[in-house]
């Protein structure tokens, strides 16, 4: 037979089967446990970092903030520095403006009032006689010294008869000097046509600049009411046609003359016009020895005459444009009257 076991021996097999067991629940227990511990510290480690780099980034981020604030601060304050500067020289710049400008317009009224004050201690200068001889009267006169003005204020386009030849001069010594025309010196033309109303040395004149250009010099020279239409005809024809100035225009181009009178052309103007052979009307009762530089003008039912009269105490211009005419020696006399009155006043 075989052997047979103890039963103490089998339960103690138990036992240690069961202890084994325990002993290693136990270890694979606390092998978990710790696996578990380890997952979770490493878990806070990479935690910790991420935070101190959030911390980093907040901090970092914050301290840019702060200097664009700081910027901005500071741009703020200079440019409220810049303002205040700009406004402070804006207003000073216009508190100049301001006194310039109360500057201005107490010389302009010191002048108006000068100006007022020549003109209401001027003496009188008696028109009624050259009023009463035509039609229409348009006169005017200016004393260079003391600067008096005597005027009929009613400037306007009126016929200019042979007064155009003036201003006919003015265009042509404007041009080129040594001009030679049909053969001629300009002065050759010149000298006929003012001094004794020479109509074919004008006509001669006017064919050779032509008339579309000398109508816009007198524009450019300020005569605005100044104007050819025609080339210069007998006192008797009739047209449709004429040439016109105006007592503005004449004045104008008088004091120019007056103004420039050392300078050329005005200077040989004036002496072509010192040798007018017509003189019977602003030089016809002026004493002989008295210079005057004029240019007479007649047409049906015009009488004209407008000139330079060169008085040591009072040298003046004068200009008396006349139409509707009803009797040419009364007016001659009343523009011969008018003159020698002018030329009294000191």
């Amino acid at each position: 037979m075989g052997r047979h076991t103890d039963p103490n021996e089998k339960s103690k097999g138990k036992y240690i089967a069961i202890g084994l067991l325990a002993v290693a629940l136990s270890g694979a227990l606390f092998f978990g446990v710790r696996t578990v511990l380890n997952y979770d510290n490493e878990k806070q480690e990479v935690a910790q970092p991420e935070k101190k780099d959030k911390v980093k980034t907040a901090s970092s981020s914050t301290k840019p903030s702060e200097k664009t604030a700081a910027t901005k601060k500071t741009s703020e304050v200079k440019a409220t520095k810049e303002t205040s500067q700009s406004m402070k020289s804006s207003s000073k710049k216009s508190s100049k403006k301001k006194m310039a400008t109360k500057k201005s317009s107490k010389e302009k009224s010191k002048t108006k009032k000068s100006s007022a004050t020549k003109q209401a201690k001027r003496p009188k200068l008696d028109s009624a006689k050259l009023t009463a001889s035509a039609g229409k009267v348009y006169y005017g006169v200016h004393y260079f010294k003391n600067g008096w003005d005597y005027s009929s204020k009613n400037s306007e386009a009126t016929v200019a008869a042979n007064v155009i030849k003036v201003f006919i001069m003015d265009y042509a010594l404007a041009q080129k000097n040594d001009q030679q025309i049909n053969g001629k010196p300009l002065r050759e033309w010149l000298e006929p046509m003012i001094q004794r109303n020479d109509d074919d040395a004008a006509n001669v004149l006017i064919d050779h600049y032509g008339i579309d250009q000398m109508n816009a010099y007198f524009k450019e020279q300020g005569y605005q009411e100044t104007k050819l239409e025609r080339r210069m005809l007998d006192i008797n024809v009739k047209s449709d046609k004429d040439n016109y100035t105006s007592l503005n225009d004449c004045l104008k181009l008088l004091e120019k003359l007056y103004d420039q009178k050392e300078q050329e052309p005005q200077k040989t103007m004036i002496a072509i016009m010192e040798g007018q052979k017509l003189r019977t009307k602003i030089p016809h009762k002026l004493p002989k020895d008295l210079k005057v530089a004029n240019i007479t003008g007649e047409q049906d039912q015009v009488e004209n005459d407008i000139g330079l009269v060169f008085s040591k105490e009072n040298p003046y211009a004068i200009v008396v444009l006349t139409k509707e005419v009803p009797d040419i020696v009364k007016t001659r006399e009343a523009i011969a009257e008018y003159s020698l009155a002018a030329s009294k006043l000191k």
